[in-house]
């Protein structure tokens, strides 16, 4: 959901009022999604967390795609040997939030304000890690083969790749996912009110296009990631 919360202004660097107002309205219920841990990001940054601290011995550099307001990085990177942080998103106003939660990690940080597959195409300077949640599946196969690869430029033979993205069982199409999705999680959401919720499907079902477990295997391997270093 990150990357579609989107609040550059007519300008491209200043926020007009509609805008403004687009940014916090469609925030506030992303914040909701995130305190409630209904997309489990709890579980998904201690998992980040852990990896950087017990994989990662060398001090790195951090490629953060579709960044948001970098809240949940910044505390999975607490603690670890983290050397630069460079986050990517395509909101203006997402960036100025994560301009101040980053100030706490006391390392170089860049901010990049553009569309992430933009940004990727024109070959940012390389990382170690480079980390995407739940905004990679917004894209159709073809393109997140095209991300993929060019992720793997970014960090080379010896980084990471790390993904947290939505998957289906082996045999199911988008609109059975699209069915379960809906069937399983109206009841678990109770915090949004039924215009949220409604909000929430639609995005939903105009942007999402998750792959099945297997697919998203290929990919990797398709991607030139070895079996010993595929996205995980």
């Amino acid at each position: 959901m990150d990357d579609a919360i989107n609040a550059q202004g007519t300008t491209g660097d200043m926020l007009d009022e509609p805008a403004v107002a687009l940014f916090q309205q469609q925030w506030q219920l992303y914040r909701k999604f995130v305190d409630n841990n209904y997309f489990y990001h709890r579980e998904v940054y201690d998992r980040l967390h852990r990896i950087l601290v017990e994989e990662v011995i060398q001090p790195f550099r951090f490629l953060d795609i579709a960044c948001g307001d970098a809240r949940a990085s910044v505390d999975a990177l607490r603690g670890t040997r983290v050397a630069h942080y460079r986050g990517i998103d395509l909101s203006q106003a997402a960036l100025e939030l994560a301009s101040e939660a980053l100030e706490s990690l006391g390392c170089p940080v860049t901010l990049d304000h553009r569309d992430f597959a933009e940004a990727l195409r024109d070959r940012p300077e390389p990382a170690d890690v480079a980390w995407i949640s739940l905004s990679l599946h917004h894209l159709l196969g073809p393109a997140k083969l095209t991300l993929m690869r060019e992720i793997r430029s970014v960090v080379g033979d010896s980084g990471l790749f790390l993904i947290y993205e939505n998957a289906s069982p082996d045999g199911e199409d988008r609109d059975a996912w699209l069915r379960r999705w809906e069937r399983q999680n109206q009841p678990l959401w109770t915090a949004l009110t039924a215009k949220e919720y409604e909000e929430m499907k639609a995005h939903v079902r105009a942007n999402d296009f998750p792959e099945t477990t297997s697919r998203w295997h290929s990919l990797g391997c398709e991607s030139s990631w070895s079996e010993g270093s595929n996205p995980g």
